[in-house]
């Protein structure tokens, strides 16, 4: 089955937002490059442009009409910020090369590893995590996903008990895992994101310390940290229940929101949180939220 491959060219600010859109629009994988200042695609008429910026490249099905996929994302992202673009077609065997390209490992706070199956961490690595890219959740590229694992990597875990809403993949309740929490919930409302975590929790050989299910299946501790890196309005809404999920010295990490979006949900915890200076990648904000009780 030919696969199509459409690459795009766009400048740094912008690469979150397009891999956002292109994920909305079923991309089957992304994968990023940085480009340095050569000839890479052709300009109006067929003339060379040249660009410093990133190379973001998608996998979607030879059927997806890629002339309208291209108008959604120029309407969206603006014209002037997509500088060119290239689309091929693949073959099976094709694709699982592709699939790996732009896949690295990470390294979070100079201690956590986030490695693909395909590269091998180093033995007796303390904190290695393997995870592939899958059809729809993340493994750390994110600029949200990174900031938390950031945040989580720096930072002593030993013998707290964590809760990952929104898990995803399982990328930070595994992170939290691995840096040494006692038992870690993942909640997630998606039955596929469930899945994702219980299996890549078994790959990682820590599926003894992970409690996984869907909202109202799994029973919820008070928790020394809840973290959720999900969208703006489910933030809002959830103030409430997260708060009541929190351990009276516990904390609140939150992210998925822009830097414009900070302002409204600390105002939807502001009751019972206190909150830190945010954290910013780009356009995107963490935000580190104290007991109100526990502040001065």
């Amino acid at each position: 089955m030919p696969w199509l491959k459409l690459t795009l060219l766009t400048g740094a600010d912008k690469v979150d937002p397009l891999v956002d859109l292109l994920e909305a629009f079923s991309a089957l994988s992304t994968s990023l490059d940085q480009v340095s200042e050569e000839q890479l695609f052709g300009g109006i008429g067929g003339d060379p442009v040249f660009w410093r910026d990133t190379s973001v490249s998608a996998l979607f099905d030879r059927e997806t009409d890629v002339d309208i996929l291209l108008a959604c994302l120029r309407n969206r992202i603006g014209t002037e910020n997509i500088h060119g673009h290239r689309i091929e077609f693949l073959d099976d065997q094709e694709w699982s090369e592709v699939y790996k390209e732009g896949v690295n490992p990470l390294l979070f706070a100079g201690r956590l590893l986030v490695t693909p199956s395909w590269i091998a961490p180093e033995p007796g690595h303390p904190c290695a995590l393997i995870l592939d890219p899958g059809l729809a959740f993340g493994t750390g590229t994110h600029q949200t996903t990174s900031l938390c694992l950031e945040w989580l990597a720096a930072r002593d875990l030993g013998g707290r008990v964590v809760i990952d809403y929104g898990c995803g993949s399982g990328i930070l309740a595994l992170a939290a895992a691995r840096l040494g929490a006692d038992h870690v919930y993942a909640v997630d409302i998606d039955p596929q994101a469930v899945q994702a975590t219980r299996d890549n929790a078994r790959r990682n050989g820590l599926e003894d310390r992970l409690s996984t299910g869907l909202p109202g299946d799994i029973e919820l501790p008070k928790a020394d940290l809840l973290v959720a890196n999900i969208l703006l309005n489910p933030l809002i809404e959830l103030a409430p229940k997260f708060c009541q999920s929190i351990s009276d010295q516990g904390q609140l990490l939150l992210s998925g929101i822009l830097a414009v979006q900070v302002e409204p949900c600390q105002e939807a915890y502001a009751k019972w949180f206190e909150f830190l200076e945010p954290c910013y990648g780009n356009e995107w904000a963490l935000l580190q939220g104290i007991r109100r009780d526990l502040v001065g």
